[in-house]
Protein backbone atom coordinates (compact mmCIF):
# COMPACT_ATOMS: atom_id res chain seq x y z
CA UNK A 1 0.00 0.00 0.00
CA UNK A 2 1.34 3.43 -0.96
CA UNK A 3 2.22 5.74 1.89
CA UNK A 4 0.02 8.78 2.39
CA UNK A 5 1.09 12.39 2.22
CA UNK A 6 1.03 12.68 6.02
CA UNK A 7 3.18 9.56 6.46
CA UNK A 8 5.72 10.69 3.88
CA UNK A 9 5.70 14.21 5.27
CA UNK A 10 6.64 12.88 8.70
CA UNK A 11 9.51 10.90 7.16
CA UNK A 12 10.77 13.91 5.24
CA UNK A 13 10.66 16.09 8.35
CA UNK A 14 12.82 13.54 10.15
CA UNK A 15 15.26 12.97 7.28
CA UNK A 16 15.79 16.66 6.45
CA UNK A 17 16.37 17.88 9.97
CA UNK A 18 19.37 20.14 10.57
CA UNK A 19 22.37 19.67 8.30
CA UNK A 20 20.55 16.95 6.32
CA UNK A 21 18.17 19.48 4.78
CA UNK A 22 20.08 19.52 1.48
CA UNK A 23 21.29 15.93 1.50
CA UNK A 24 20.83 14.68 -2.10
CA UNK A 25 20.02 11.26 -0.71
CA UNK A 26 16.63 12.67 0.27
CA UNK A 27 15.61 13.47 -3.30
CA UNK A 28 13.77 10.15 -3.98
CA UNK A 29 11.76 10.57 -0.77
CA UNK A 30 10.93 14.18 -1.62
CA UNK A 31 9.80 13.14 -5.10
CA UNK A 32 7.47 10.53 -3.58
CA UNK A 33 6.09 13.19 -1.24
CA UNK A 34 5.44 15.53 -4.17
CA UNK A 35 3.58 12.73 -5.99
CA UNK A 36 1.41 12.27 -2.90
CA UNK A 37 0.97 16.03 -2.65
CA UNK A 38 -0.40 16.09 -6.18
CA UNK A 39 -2.70 13.08 -5.85
CA UNK A 40 -4.09 14.11 -2.44
CA UNK A 41 -4.43 17.83 -3.27
CA UNK A 42 -2.06 18.81 -0.47
CA UNK A 43 0.48 21.62 -0.42
CA UNK A 44 3.84 22.19 1.26
CA UNK A 45 5.85 25.15 0.03
CA UNK A 46 8.97 24.13 1.94
CA UNK A 47 9.07 20.67 0.34
CA UNK A 48 8.64 22.07 -3.17
CA UNK A 49 11.33 24.72 -2.83
CA UNK A 50 13.74 22.39 -1.03
CA UNK A 51 13.44 19.90 -3.88
CA UNK A 52 14.17 22.61 -6.46
CA UNK A 53 17.20 23.71 -4.46
CA UNK A 54 18.49 20.14 -4.32
CA UNK A 55 18.11 19.85 -8.10
CA UNK A 56 20.01 23.11 -8.45
CA UNK A 57 22.85 21.89 -6.23
CA UNK A 58 22.91 18.37 -7.70
CA UNK A 59 22.21 18.71 -11.40
CA UNK A 60 22.79 15.00 -12.02
CA UNK A 61 19.52 14.31 -10.18
CA UNK A 62 17.49 16.94 -12.04
CA UNK A 63 14.03 15.56 -12.88
CA UNK A 64 12.03 17.70 -15.31
CA UNK A 65 8.62 16.00 -14.81
CA UNK A 66 8.93 16.63 -11.06
CA UNK A 67 9.86 20.26 -11.72
CA UNK A 68 6.81 20.64 -13.96
CA UNK A 69 4.60 19.35 -11.14
CA UNK A 70 6.28 21.69 -8.66
CA UNK A 71 5.68 24.72 -10.88
CA UNK A 72 2.06 23.74 -11.48
CA UNK A 73 1.47 23.21 -7.76
CA UNK A 74 2.89 26.64 -6.92
CA UNK A 75 0.39 28.12 -9.38
CA UNK A 76 -2.45 26.70 -7.27
CA UNK A 77 -1.70 29.13 -4.43
CA UNK A 78 -1.77 32.40 -6.40
CA UNK A 79 -1.67 35.27 -5.47
CA UNK A 80 1.09 34.05 -3.14
CA UNK A 81 4.60 34.43 -4.55
CA UNK A 82 5.58 30.75 -4.41
CA UNK A 83 5.64 30.47 -8.20
CA UNK A 84 8.00 33.45 -8.50
CA UNK A 85 10.37 31.95 -5.93
CA UNK A 86 10.29 28.58 -7.70
CA UNK A 87 11.24 30.22 -11.00
CA UNK A 88 14.33 31.77 -9.45
CA UNK A 89 15.52 28.34 -8.35
CA UNK A 90 15.74 27.15 -11.96
CA UNK A 91 19.05 27.59 -13.76
CA UNK A 92 18.99 29.24 -17.18
CA UNK A 93 19.89 26.04 -19.01
CA UNK A 94 16.85 24.32 -17.49
CA UNK A 95 14.25 26.91 -18.49
CA UNK A 96 15.02 26.65 -22.20
CA UNK A 97 13.35 23.27 -22.75
CA UNK A 98 9.97 23.37 -24.54
CA UNK A 99 8.10 21.89 -21.57
CA UNK A 100 9.49 24.25 -18.93
CA UNK A 101 9.15 27.29 -21.22
CA UNK A 102 5.50 26.43 -21.78
CA UNK A 103 4.78 25.95 -18.06
CA UNK A 104 6.51 29.24 -17.19
CA UNK A 105 4.49 31.05 -19.83
CA UNK A 106 1.31 29.53 -18.42
CA UNK A 107 2.28 30.88 -15.01
CA UNK A 108 2.99 34.29 -16.51
CA UNK A 109 -0.51 34.35 -17.98
CA UNK A 110 -1.98 33.66 -14.55
CA UNK A 111 0.29 36.18 -12.83
CA UNK A 112 -0.92 38.88 -15.23
CA UNK A 113 -4.55 37.82 -14.73
CA UNK A 114 -5.08 37.00 -18.40
CA UNK A 115 -7.78 34.54 -17.41
CA UNK A 116 -9.68 34.21 -20.73
CA UNK A 117 -6.47 33.21 -22.50
CA UNK A 118 -5.55 30.85 -19.67
CA UNK A 119 -8.87 29.03 -19.75
CA UNK A 120 -8.85 28.74 -23.53
CA UNK A 121 -5.40 27.14 -23.33
CA UNK A 122 -6.65 24.79 -20.60
CA UNK A 123 -9.58 23.82 -22.82
CA UNK A 124 -7.30 23.47 -25.81
CA UNK A 125 -9.35 25.82 -27.99
CA UNK A 126 -7.16 28.91 -28.02
CA UNK A 127 -6.87 30.66 -31.40
CA UNK A 128 -4.17 33.30 -31.76
CA UNK A 129 -5.67 36.62 -32.80
CA UNK A 130 -2.61 38.84 -32.80
CA UNK A 131 0.99 38.36 -33.82
CA UNK A 132 2.31 38.58 -30.26
CA UNK A 133 -0.08 35.83 -29.20
CA UNK A 134 1.58 33.25 -31.42
CA UNK A 135 3.68 32.06 -28.49
CA UNK A 136 0.53 30.61 -26.88
CA UNK A 137 -0.19 28.24 -29.73
CA UNK A 138 2.35 25.64 -28.65
CA UNK A 139 0.75 25.33 -25.22
CA UNK A 140 -2.28 23.24 -26.09
CA UNK A 141 -0.48 20.14 -24.83
CA UNK A 142 -0.49 21.65 -21.34
CA UNK A 143 -4.16 20.76 -21.04
CA UNK A 144 -3.18 17.17 -20.20
CA UNK A 145 -0.57 18.31 -17.69
CA UNK A 146 -3.02 20.58 -15.91
CA UNK A 147 -5.65 17.85 -15.82
CA UNK A 148 -3.05 15.66 -14.11
CA UNK A 149 -3.03 18.06 -11.12
CA UNK A 150 -6.25 17.33 -9.17
CA UNK A 151 -7.95 20.52 -8.04
CA UNK A 152 -5.89 22.79 -10.30
CA UNK A 153 -8.88 24.36 -12.01
CA UNK A 154 -10.80 24.86 -8.75
CA UNK A 155 -7.78 26.55 -7.16
CA UNK A 156 -7.48 28.78 -10.21
CA UNK A 157 -11.12 29.78 -9.80
CA UNK A 158 -10.38 30.64 -6.17
CA UNK A 159 -7.57 32.89 -7.39
CA UNK A 160 -9.85 34.46 -10.01
CA UNK A 161 -12.45 35.10 -7.30
CA UNK A 162 -9.89 36.85 -5.09
CA UNK A 163 -8.90 39.11 -8.00
CA UNK A 164 -12.54 39.86 -8.79
CA UNK A 165 -13.20 40.65 -5.12
CA UNK A 166 -10.53 43.34 -4.93
CA UNK A 167 -11.02 44.74 -8.44
CA UNK A 168 -14.72 45.11 -9.23
CA UNK A 169 -17.76 46.60 -7.56
CA UNK A 170 -20.11 44.94 -10.01
CA UNK A 171 -19.58 42.75 -13.02
CA UNK A 172 -21.69 41.50 -15.90
CA UNK A 173 -22.63 37.87 -15.37
CA UNK A 174 -21.44 36.77 -18.80
CA UNK A 175 -17.99 38.25 -18.14
CA UNK A 176 -17.83 36.76 -14.64
CA UNK A 177 -18.70 33.34 -16.05
CA UNK A 178 -15.97 33.74 -18.66
CA UNK A 179 -13.41 34.67 -16.00
CA UNK A 180 -14.35 31.61 -13.93
CA UNK A 181 -14.72 29.34 -16.96
CA UNK A 182 -18.18 28.17 -15.91
CA UNK A 183 -21.64 28.41 -17.52
CA UNK A 184 -23.76 31.38 -16.41
CA UNK A 185 -26.19 28.83 -14.95
CA UNK A 186 -23.48 27.75 -12.47
CA UNK A 187 -22.85 31.28 -11.15
CA UNK A 188 -25.41 31.15 -8.28
CA UNK A 189 -23.33 28.58 -6.38
CA UNK A 190 -20.22 30.78 -6.68
CA UNK A 191 -22.25 33.83 -5.68
CA UNK A 192 -23.48 32.11 -2.53
CA UNK A 193 -19.96 31.00 -1.63
CA UNK A 194 -18.47 34.46 -2.13
CA UNK A 195 -21.42 36.53 -0.92
CA UNK A 196 -21.91 38.11 -4.35
CA UNK A 197 -25.47 39.31 -4.93
CA UNK A 198 -27.51 39.98 -8.04
CA UNK A 199 -27.57 43.68 -8.82
CA UNK A 200 -30.77 45.36 -7.60
CA UNK A 201 -30.88 47.59 -10.66
CA UNK A 202 -30.00 45.10 -13.40
CA UNK A 203 -30.13 41.31 -12.99
CA UNK A 204 -27.57 40.92 -15.76
CA UNK A 205 -24.97 42.11 -13.28
CA UNK A 206 -23.52 40.73 -10.05
CA UNK A 207 -22.75 43.07 -7.17
CA UNK A 208 -19.27 42.19 -5.91
CA UNK A 209 -18.39 44.73 -3.23
CA UNK A 210 -18.70 48.39 -2.37
CA UNK A 211 -15.04 49.30 -2.17
CA UNK A 212 -15.89 52.80 -0.99
CA UNK A 213 -17.20 51.28 2.24
CA UNK A 214 -13.86 49.55 2.80
CA UNK A 215 -11.89 52.79 2.59
CA UNK A 216 -11.35 53.99 6.13
CA UNK A 217 -10.16 57.40 7.14
CA UNK A 218 -7.02 57.55 9.21
CA UNK A 219 -6.29 60.02 11.95
CA UNK A 220 -2.79 61.44 11.79
CA UNK A 221 -1.40 62.34 15.17
CA UNK A 222 0.67 65.50 15.30
CA UNK A 223 4.00 64.60 16.89
CA UNK A 224 5.59 68.07 16.75
CA UNK A 225 5.14 70.29 19.81
CA UNK A 226 4.42 74.00 19.66
CA UNK A 227 7.81 74.75 21.21
CA UNK A 228 9.66 72.79 18.53
CA UNK A 229 7.79 74.70 15.82
CA UNK A 230 8.87 78.00 17.36
CA UNK A 231 12.46 76.75 17.40
CA UNK A 232 12.33 75.88 13.69
CA UNK A 233 10.77 79.24 12.77
CA UNK A 234 13.41 81.13 14.73
CA UNK A 235 16.13 79.40 12.68
CA UNK A 236 14.87 81.21 9.59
Amino acid sequence: MDETFDQLSAKVAEETEGINRYNPGNIPLLEKLIDAMVSEKKYDKDVLLTTLKLFQLNTQYYNEPVVVNILLKTMTVFPRNDFAIAKYLLDTDKISTPEIKAVLLLGEILETCNFPVFWSIVRGDYVAREGNDEKYRSMSHLQKLIKSIPGFEDETRRYVSSVVDCTFQQLEKTLLAKLLNVPVSKLPSYQREKGWLDSKTDNKYVFIANHEDSVKSKNIDEKMTFESKLSIISDF
